[in-house]
């Protein structure tokens, strides 16, 4: 098993394709000491043709399989931001909003990493933008937090990510944006309709979290007021 792992890892589809009918049979229903299957490995190795291969010989039951942290391929794919593997495992029966352990779907990755191809296809293929984590946090959330930009708005313009959505702490995509310094992002969230008087579950504001900072502060109110264009912003 484990010279089939790191097979897969390296992207070494000769010597897949070297083992026998009844030894893939056998393979593809084993777990390394992670709990990843095969297909885990090569979808990491981030190698189409392998995962193809894999799938036609015998690891299409595997393809919603979860590892001990609850990864299943997908989750992987989405996090590398390959949009052909996530498209192959999508077409052979991946479950699009798969959660791992953390509560995390594929979409949480492909947002929180900028991935924007990956993201509109997950998308496409029916992720649920509002999904939230184990922290209450959904992909919007998490673009935030990293700063993603285009990633923010597409969710929110075309997945439909809803922008008072909040989190364990009652905290709104604009709060964790200010939180993490994000000032861009958070004058795009309140351009485009986010409650710059949201209330967090202490009672906090995204006002309250920049009142030091009297030039932003007046900037996020602009913003709220309609009176920056959001291309401007970008």
């Amino acid at each position: 098993m484990q010279r089939a792992c790191d097979a897969c890892r390296t992207g070494n589809l000769e010597y897949i394709q070297s083992l026998s009918a009844d030894e893939m049979a056998r393979l593809n229903t084993k777990f390394d000491e992670d709990g990843r299957s095969l297909l885990h490995a090569a979808v990491s190795s981030n190698k189409i043709e392998l995962v193809g291969y894999l799938i036609q010989n015998g690891a299409l039951p595997m393809i919603s399989c979860a590892d001990e942290e609850g990864w299943t391929p997908l989750h992987t794919a989405a996090s590398c931001g390959s949009e052909p593997l996530v498209s192959l495992l999508l077409n052979n029966g991946a479950d699009v909003n798969c959660r791992n352990s953390a509560g995390c779907r594929p979409l949480h990755y492909a947002a929180s990493k900028g991935h924007l191809g990956t993201l509109s296809l997950l998308l496409e293929r029916g992720a649920d933008a509002n999904a939230q984590d184990r922290t209450g946090s959904a992909p919007l959330h998490r673009a935030c937090s990293t700063g993603r930009m285009d990633s923010a708005r597409f969710l929110v313009e075309r997945g439909k990510a809803r922008l008072g959505l909040k989190d364990a702490q009652g905290s709104t995509a604009l709060h964790v944006a200010v939180a993490c310094n994000q000032q861009p992002l958070a004058l795009l969230l309140a351009s485009l309709g986010a409650d710059i008087e949201a209330t967090d579950k202490e009672g906090t504001t995204p006002l309250h979290l920049v009142e030091s900072n009297v030039r932003f502060l007046n900037t996020l109110k602009a913003a709220a007021a309609g009176d920056m264009d959001v291309d401007d912003i970008l």
